[in-house]
């Protein structure tokens, strides 16, 4: 009888031993879950931010590709603006030339050859 009351007593220190296993693994378990948790909604906020950044470069690109578009047209406009500027100032340089420098009966004479051509 001694011997069923020591097994009886070691079964219930055993099955007391196994609920305080049972209580840690169940509260690791709990703890890790809470973690994991944690830790997926930091990734999908990441992920948040992240697609919010890649979103923004693609508007920024888009923005330079479009400011490089009309800079090159600017460049065209002003070369040809240029090109323009320097034609007129030709042809004032010939008015010059012509009515300023020549006297009156070269200028007659002038017209009147072309006129008979």
């Amino acid at each position: 009888m001694e011997s069923y009351l020591i097994n009886s007593m070691n079964e219930q220190a055993t099955g007391e031993q196994l609920k305080l296993i049972r209580a840690f693994i169940e509260s690791e378990l709990r703890f890790k879950q809470e973690l994991i948790t944690r830790q997926q909604h930091e990734i999908d906020q990441l992920y948040n931010e992240a697609e919010k950044y890649e979103a923004a470069v693609k508007a920024l690109e888009q923005r330079l590709q479009k400011s490089i578009a009309q800079n090159e047209g600017n460049k065209q406009l002003i070369n040809k603006m240029l090109g323009d500027i320097s034609k007129l100032h030709n042809d004032i340089e010939w008015y010059k030339r012509t009515y300023e420098q020549r006297s009156f009966l070269g200028i007659i004479k002038e017209k009147i050859k072309f006129f008979f051509r």
